[in-house]
C-alpha cells in the first residue's frame, strides 16, 4: 500500500511539474481537421501567429483532413492530455460524426473547450432566377411543387445544413430533395449554374461576388446573428414561419479531457489575447466571421454542453438514423 501511495504521488508531482513547465517543453501542434488552404486553415494560421507571440513558443499547424474531421479528432485523442496538441474545430467534426456514424467510437466529452472563437453564418442561397425573395416565399414555392420537388446542394449526408434543411422540412411540412456534394465549391458551382434550386451552406464572402454577378441570391441567414457583410440580408425572426429558429456554426479551440486545468488556463488566456488583437479580430471579419471576446472557463463549458444538447435534439426532431 504504502508504494501504491508513493507511485501515486510521483505521477501527481510529475503531472503538476509538466503543467508548469507549460509551453516551455516543446512547440506546440495545432491540429486543422481539413487541408491546406481552406476558410478552417486560414483562420487557424491567423490565431497561431498570436497564439505563439503569447506563449513565446512556436505553434505548428497540422492539417489532416478527411473523413469529416474524425481522422483529425482520433489523431488529437491518441495524444497526451497535456495541452502541447490542441484541435481548431467546431461541432461538425466532434459532435456531428458521434451522433450520426455508427464507426465513430469517440465522444464530444473526451473533448473540452477552451475558448469560443468565432460564430460562421449558416445562410440559404438560391439559383439567380428562382422567383423568392425570402425563406417565407421559399417555403410557399416549395409546398406548390408537389410533383416536382425543389432541390438543394449541402456539404453531405448527415452534415449540419443537411441536418438543418430537414428540420425545417418538419417544422413547415414541405418536402425538398437533398443532394449532397463534397465540399461548398461544388455546390457553389452548381447552383450558380442551374442545377439546383438552392443550397444551404456555411457563408463565405466569396458569396457576394457571386450575387452581384447575378449567378446567386443570398436568401437569408438561418441565424439572427450575422456578420456586417449580411446585416441587410432576412434572418428568421424576420420569418413567419421559421421566428424561433437560430442557429449558427460555432468554432473554439480544444484540448483533450483531462487537461490539466493551469496548461488549460494558459492556452486559454492566449486564445483571448489573439481575440483582443485588432488585426484578428479584422482578418477573421473580413472572412465572415462572428468574432466573440474571451470566455471564462465555465462560460465555455456551459457554450459546449448547450452545443451537445442541442445537436442531438435537432437529430432526434429530424429522426435522422446512424449511418
Amino acid at each position: 500500500m504504502a508504494a501504491l501511495v508513493c507511485a501515486s504521488c510521483a505521477l501527481l508531482g510529475s503531472t503538476q511539474a509538466a503543467a508548469q513547465d507549460y509551453p516551455q517543453a516543446q512547440p506546440l501542434s495545432l491540429i486543422v481537421p481539413y487541408p491546406a488552404g481552406g476558410p478552417s486553415d486560414a483562420s487557424a494560421r491567423i490565431f497561431s501567429e498570436a497564439i505563439s507571440e503569447y506563449l513565446k513558443q512556436n505553434v505548428v499547424v497540422e492539417n489532416i483532413g478527411g473523413a469529416t474531421g474524425t481522422i483529425a479528432a482520433r489523431r488529437m485523442l491518441s495524444g497526451k492530455a497535456d495541452g502541447y496538441t490542441f484541435f481548431h474545430g467546431s461541432p461538425n467534426e466532434l459532435i456531428l460524426p458521434t451522433l450520426i456514424h455508427k464507426a465513430v467510437t469517440f465522444k464530444p466529452e473526451d473533448f473540452e473547450l477552451v475558448q469560443a472563437i468565432t460564430t460562421a453564418t449558416i445562410v440559404v442561397l438560391t439559383r439567380a432566377d428562382l422567383d423568392v425573395n425570402n425563406l417565407d416565399d421559399l417555403i410557399r414555392l416549395a409546398k406548390s411543387r408537389t410533383d416536382s420537388p425543389l432541390t438543394y446542394g449541402s456539404v453531405g449526408n448527415g452534415s449540419l445544413y443537411h441536418l438543418l434543411t430537414e428540420r425545417i422540412g418538419k417544422d413547415t411540412g414541405i418536402t425538398v430533395e437533398h443532394v449532397p456534394y463534397r465540399g461548398s465549391s461544388p455546390a457553389l458551382i452548381d447552383l450558380a449554374g442551374g442545377q439546383i434550386d438552392f443550397a444551404v451552406l456555411a457563408f463565405q464572402t466569396s458569396m457576394i461576388g457571386l450575387q452581384e454577378q447575378g449567378r446567386i441570391k443570398i436568401l437569408s441567414a438561418l441565424g439572427n446573428s450575422v456578420p456586417e457583410p449580411l446585416k441587410d440580408i432576412p434572418k428568421p425572426k424576420d420569418s413567419e414561419q421559421l421566428k424561433d429558429f437560430d442557429y449558427g456554426i460555432r468554432g473554439g479551440y480544444f484540448v483533450k479531457a483531462g487537461t490539466p486545468e493551469e496548461v488549460k488556463k494558459v492556452l486559454r488566456a492566449a486564445v483571448g489575447y489573439a481575440l483582443e488583437k485588432p488585426d484578428v479580430r479584422e482578418k477573421l471579419e473580413i472572412e465572415g466571421r462572428i468574432v466573440y471576446h474571451p470566455m471564462t472557463a465555465e462560460e465555455n463549458e456551459e457554450l459546449w454542453n448547450n452545443e451537445i444538447s442541442s445537436l442531438r435534439n435537432l437529430i432526434e426532431v429530424v429522426g435522422f438514423e446512424p449511418i
